[in-house]
């Protein structure tokens, strides 16, 4: 089974790019274009990360972040401006760095995760 990423973002070209890439790798991808509609799926269906692309505003991150904190989903953060979080379980990564890195992030978070839990 595949892990089910949620993944969130408003962007017209970037997000459809990243949700590829993110299903090329093997997950399940759950695209949103809202926080709202984000909020709602973490509530009813259980998802393995969460992805935020910079797009999302940082109020809104955060209040996403919190979520998945308390939900114990971790988070990766594209962020070229590195607003990192303090919770362990919220990575932020420089978007321009490529998908290589982006995947490399991910991975580590969810192994991290998963000899957490």
């Amino acid at each position: 089974m595949r892990p089910a990423v949620l993944s969130i973002s408003a962007e017209r070209v970037l997000a459809p790019i990243r949700n590829a890439v993110l299903a090329h790798a093997g997950y399940g991808v759950i695209p949103v274009s809202s926080v709202e509609a984000a909020l709602k799926i973490l509530r009813v269906r259980h998802v393995c990360a969460i992805v935020i692309a910079n797009s999302v505003p940082i109020l809104e991150r955060r209040l996403v972040c919190s979520e998945g904190h308390s939900l114990h989903v971790p988070t990766v953060v594209l962020d070229p401006y590195d607003q990192g979080g303090e919770d362990e379980s919220e990575l932020h990564v420089n978007p321009l760095d490529g998908p290589e890195a982006f995947l490399d992030a991910l991975a580590t978070l969810l192994q991290r995760d998963h000899r957490h839990a």
